[in-house]
């Protein structure tokens, strides 16, 4: 058996060990270790210190580079809309101040702006209730604006809004003349601003160019049978102003570095009949994202579409010049 004495001399190595290292570490082990880390302490303020230095030099070059490039944005985009007429279109959330810099960005390009319009809600409730109504309300107004009714290709709202905002320029410049007549124009858009599908005023004339200005994300909407999805609406819509017109811009602001698919830009470059023929911009806040709205119209009149920015989809970061 292990006697009293064992336990004496275990405790009492213990207590030697314990006291050894007290004075060891209040002793001379003490000023090394507080040396130490007094160095690391010091190292580590000093490269956070540096760190700030280099962030704050980045983002005031970044902020230089933004201010020249929004000073430079007017020249740059200076007569390339000459004599052309581009009529602005919003979705549901689009931000007013993008809105507004678009518009004076296609202004300054030398574009005759009208719009905006705005496009509802009730647009894009995807129930079956609300697309019977929407279907029987084009095949309403479709007669009265020219459109033929063809039971196997029945024209929808998209076809309705777009005779009433949009056709192809002519060689002289002009928009084609089969305009619908000014009273029909008035009664349609008056059935649709009643009926809560668009707002704003009515373009005086039609433009050959389009540009619709979307939200940062899409969020699911509350129909009339519960919670719907409003992207497939709207990229269709998309698709009929661009066969409406001379050529459509999709243009937005998203994240580049979300992954998330809630957004027209995304709707749009995931469907290939639309992605073929509409083009989308989806760095429109920046500077670079308004020189590239002007020069993507160019190139949606010319017959060309492209997918341009930073965020999923996109095929270039800008049009080409050429």
């Amino acid at each position: 058996m292990i006697d009293f004495r064992y336990h004496l001399v275990s405790l009492a190595s213990v207590l030697i060990a314990l006291a050894v290292g007290i004075v060891l570490g209040a002793g001379p082990l003490k000023e090394g270790i507080s040396d130490s880390l007094d160095q690391q302490v010091a190292q580590l303020r000093a490269d956070k210190d540096a760190l700030r230095s280099q962030l704050d030099a980045s983002e005031k070059s970044v902020q230089e580079q933004e201010d020249f490039a929004n000073a430079q944005l007017p020249a740059i985009v200076s007569g390339r809309l000459a004599e052309r007429s581009v009529v602005v279109v919003t979705l549901p959330g689009a931000p007013d101040s993008l809105v507004v810099e678009t518009e004076d960005t296609l202004s300054a390009a030398g574009a005759s702006v009208s719009g905006p319009v705005r496009i509802e809600q009730a647009w894009s409730d995807s129930s079956q209730e609300a697309t019977t109504r929407r279907e029987q309300l084009a095949s309403t107004l479709a007669p009265t604006l020219g459109l033929t009714v063809d039971t196997e290709d029945a024209p929808d709202l998209g076809d309705v809004l777009g005779a009433l905002l949009a056709a192809p320029a002519t060689p002289d410049g002009t928009t084609a003349p089969e305009a619908p007549s000014a009273v029909a124009r008035a009664a349609a858009w008056t059935r649709l601003v009643s009926d809560g599908y668009v707002s704003g005023s009515l373009p005086a004339t039609r433009a050959n160019l389009v540009t619709v200005v979307g939200a940062t994300q899409v969020a699911t909407a509350q129909g009339s049978s519960g919670t719907t999805d409003p992207l497939p609406a709207l990229a269709e819509l998309a698709a009929a102003l661009d066969d409406a017109s001379d050529g459509v811009v999709i243009a937005a602001a998203i994240d580049p570095t979300a992954a998330d698919s809630t957004s027209i830009i995304a709707a749009a470059r995931a469907r290939a009949a639309v992605r073929r023929e509409v083009s989308s911009v989806d760095d429109a806040s920046d500077p670079i994202g308004q020189a590239s709205i002007v020069a993507a119209l160019v190139e949606q009149e010319a017959g060309r579409a492209g997918q341009y920015g930073r965020a999923a989809g996109a095929k270039s970061p800008f049009p080409s010049t050429n």
